[in-house]
């Protein structure tokens, strides 16, 4: 389930619950799990956007967004009686990547936060390259990036790893 937050647009808020199988020993949330859960939580907010989630994006689009970077800090313990809201920003559009923040919260207390930044790559046979933001996903986050102050440059997109 996903929501605006406080009646706005902006920004985007995933909310789900931890769920038994995503706890490990401890009985907390494994931690690979926390990846998972920002990655679930673009995926809603490119859905909701664009109206096209990664594999639409992939498969029906031939747009791939291979994630060259993730940082993730871990402020708190996630168990499986919460109820995880993780809210997506947009923070940089980019000539050939977006940049987005996460930040999980279970009511006010901050589980954790990060910041990822995927290409953008031209799927087409056995070949993937690099590619600029197609205009249409471009029209479609506009709002968000200026919600955000996302910076905007024309970098190109050479590699896969051009952010």
């Amino acid at each position: 389930m996903s929501r605006p937050t406080e009646g706005k647009l902006f920004p985007f808020v995933h909310a789900r619950r931890v769920k038994w199988g995503e706890s490990d020993p401890a009985r907390i949330a494994y931690t690979a799990r926390f990846l998972d859960f920002s990655m679930d939580a673009i995926e809603a907010f490119l859905l909701d956007r664009l109206g096209a989630g990664f594999y639409e994006l992939n498969v029906d689009r031939g747009v791939g967004t291979p994630f060259v970077h993730v940082e993730l800090d871990f402020r708190s313990p996630l168990t499986p009686r919460d109820e995880l809201e993780t809210e997506v920003r947009l923070v940089r559009l980019g000539g050939g990547s977006l940049g987005f923040a996460v930040r999980g919260r279970v009511g006010e207390r901050l589980a954790f936060e990060g910041r990822m930044v995927c290409a953008i790559a031209e799927i087409g046979g056995t070949a993937i390259r690099a590619t600029r933001v197609p205009d249409w996903i471009r029209a479609g986050l506009r709002a968000d990036a200026e919600f955000a102050g996302a910076e905007e440059h024309d970098i190109g997109a050479t590699s896969p790893a051009a952010v």
